[in-house]
């Protein structure tokens, strides 16, 4: 999820173009945060690993699971730009996490407090990625400012030349014949 996070927020980008809720951080502070956060994760889940507890293996099961939703969610916040699935997922993350932590506590209370750190996190990110939809709502077709925006900048990059290529043309027709289905109704 990295290298998608860094391509997405790069200056001149698209994430700079669109609205932002007040309550967004600077983008320095997302780095150091996931740092500390993957570090008491990591200690956490081998507590748990180490415990040998029977409930072990079941728990850890279901942390990979909610790990996997972890993973996904930059890909599809900053990658496809899907703010709402986006949205989905964060709420998944949390309501996983929420369930995991009781599991956690009663097999080593200290992996459970190890983990509250990255449940505030998560709490704050999904009302964060709830403001992202609000601020930057998907039309009747599904497109967002921040595809919009993409998709502008990708225009940019290939007319810097001057040139209104054959390419462009089709990207703005297929666009327009959208807009007007959606219009429409279709």
């Amino acid at each position: 999820g990295t290298p998608i996070v860094i391509s997405g927020t790069k200056k001149g980008g698209w994430f700079d173009r669109i609205p932002k809720p007040k309550i967004n951080p600077p983008n320095f502070v997302f780095g150091p945060v996931w740092t500390l956060l993957y570090s008491l994760m990591g200690v956490s889940v081998s507590r748990i690993v180490k415990a040998s507890s029977p409930q072990s293996s079941f728990v850890l099961k279901l942390w990979y699971g909610h790990y996997a939703l972890n993973l996904i969610w930059a890909p599809i916040f900053f990658g496809l730009k899907r703010f709402r699935l986006g949205f989905m997922i964060s709420s998944l993350l949390v309501l996983t996490l929420g369930g995991i932590l009781p599991l956690y506590h009663a097999i080593d209370p200290i992996a459970a407090y190890l983990q509250i750190p990255y449940l505030l996190w998560l709490s704050f990110a999904t009302v964060l990625n709830y403001q992202f939809c609000v601020l930057n709502p998907a039309n009747g077709i599904g497109v967002n400012e921040a595809m919009r925006q993409a998709d502008l900048i990708k225009k940019e990059e290939e007319s810097a030349g001057g040139e209104y290529t054959d390419d462009m043309f089709q990207s703005d027709l297929k666009e327009l014949q959208r807009a007007a289905a959606e219009y429409a109704g279709l």
